[in-house]
């Protein structure tokens, strides 16, 4: 066993580990972690700052996207465009289980194509937990519903998960984006059936509300919010459609896309310059630890990869697995997304195992971005059921429920969808076998 092996694997452990115990700031684990690393394996300083400067290259554009569509969506979010939404929505259900149910996961999907679940929980639950206690329908199934919503479409260019996997695969973000919008439809309609079978066992459960009580409990809530300013309300609503359908077109490079549309959206809901001022200030608030994590996977990747240990740790793991498992091991990895996602924790899933799998993958001659699609369309939908993810909690304390509930209630539920979503996967050819 080589020097380099041996320091591959202590470091992931720690990796792992301090992540898992949340010890140390990510951002310094994936500075300190990698240098001692390389050290320790002979390198100087002058080659590794070398390596960083590559690795930073790489992540720069992925930041830079990530820090403005942060800002932008923050900004629509509080001017109200998914009220809007929200309450478009509710006109059409009925005192219908099954309608109330749909409607959440047509709600919460549609907020969290912000990328933010601390957005769709704060926009979904105020909204829904009335009707589902007058109806009688349990809160642990509005959660379920939410987390399969964020599963569905949280993964976008701009959010968190598909962030984390291009910064440690380099993959062209808006390649894997249209590759996983498929899945996404699939896992929507494996979501609508998941509200049939829910509805069933609600009504068991004596969920229901009479049509004349229905009707009042909707009207208040339509009723209880009043549009300030309607034309400045169609235009944010006009801006956020137009500015996801030229994303998705890919005529406009995204990082580019979001500076113009932040910079509309600031002089036009903020015509007074100190307020716009004040505003991108607090912003920047919630967006700089993002882009200081970019930053630094950027000399993580740049270390491990330029360094030879990632290399070193994938060609010992396929030299003791058989030749006919290797080119499958990542599926097996996928399959079980949502247990080790309840488990470890976005960051370790991404940081440590993805680019483990990725290129354990290589070594088989597996495609980096067929291993990227299996563990994100799996793993996404398992996120709000992690007691190691802060919007868990969020959305625990929002409907005062204990974690080994929702988790009881939610994971062979949502398990099922992840798998199934994976099969879909396979069946169709974005993920060939």
């Amino acid at each position: 066993m080589s020097l380099m092996l041996i320091v591959g694997i202590v470091m992931f452990g720690v990796l792992t580990w301090c992540l898992l115990k949340n010890t140390f700031p990510p951002a310094v684990l994936f500075i300190i972690l990698p240098t001692l690393a390389a050290v320790v394996c002979g390198f100087g300083f002058k080659a590794l700052s070398e390596y960083v400067a590559s690795g930073l290259k790489s992540v720069v554009g992925t930041a830079t996207l990530v820090a403005f569509s942060a800002m932008f969506f923050t900004l629509m979010k509080e001017a109200g465009v998914f009220d809007v939404i929200v309450r478009f929505i509710l006109r059409f259900v009925s005192e219908s289980v099954f309608s109330v149910l749909l409607a959440t996961l047509i709600i919460s999907s549609i907020c969290s194509l912000d990328g933010n679940a601390y957005a769709t929980l704060l926009v979904t639950v105020p909204a829904l937990l009335p009707i589902y206690e007058k109806m009688n329908i349990s809160k642990k199934t509005l959660l379920l519903l939410i987390t399969v919503g964020v599963g569905v479409t949280g993964i976008t260019p701009w959010g968190g998960s598909l962030n984390r996997a291009i910064a440690v695969t380099h993959l062209n973000i808006l390649d894997v984006y249209y590759n996983l919008l498929p899945l996404q439809g699939v896992l929507f309609l494996l979501g609508v059936v998941l509200c049939w079978y829910m509805a069933k066992v609600e009504v068991k459960n004596n969920a229901g509300i009479d049509h004349a009580a229905f009707l009042a409990l909707r009207n208040d809530f339509l009723l209880s919010k009043k549009i300030q300013n309607k034309w400045l309300l169609r235009f944010n609503f006009s801006l956020v459609i137009a500015t996801i359908v030229i994303l998705v077109g890919g005529w406009v490079a995204g990082n580019y896309l979001f500076m113009i549309a932040f910079s509309i959206a600031t002089v036009i809901n903020f015509p007074n310059p100190k307020d716009a001022q004040q505003k991108i200030k607090d912003y920047a608030l919630t967006v700089f630890p993002i882009i200081v994590i970019f930053l630094t996977i950027g000399v993580f990747v740049g270390i491990l990869q330029n360094t030879g240990i990632i290399t070193t740790l994938v060609t010992s793991m396929a030299a003791v697995l058989p030749a006919s498992l290797g080119p499958y091991l990542y599926l097996m990895l996928a399959a079980f997304s949502v247990p080790i996602v309840i488990l470890i924790g976005s960051d370790a899933f991404y940081f440590a195992l993805l680019p483990l799998a990725v290129g354990l993958g290589e070594t088989f001659h597996v495609s980096p971005m067929h291993v990227t699609i299996a563990m994100l369309i799996t793993e996404q939908i398992g996120l709000l059921l992690s007691p190691v993810i802060p919007a868990t909690h969020l959305g625990l304390n929002l409907l005062s429920l204990r974690v080994d509930e929702h988790i009881r209630h939610s994971i062979f539920k949502v398990w099922t969808l992840s798998v199934l979503a994976l099969i879909a996967a396979i069946a169709t050819g974005i993920i060939p076998v």
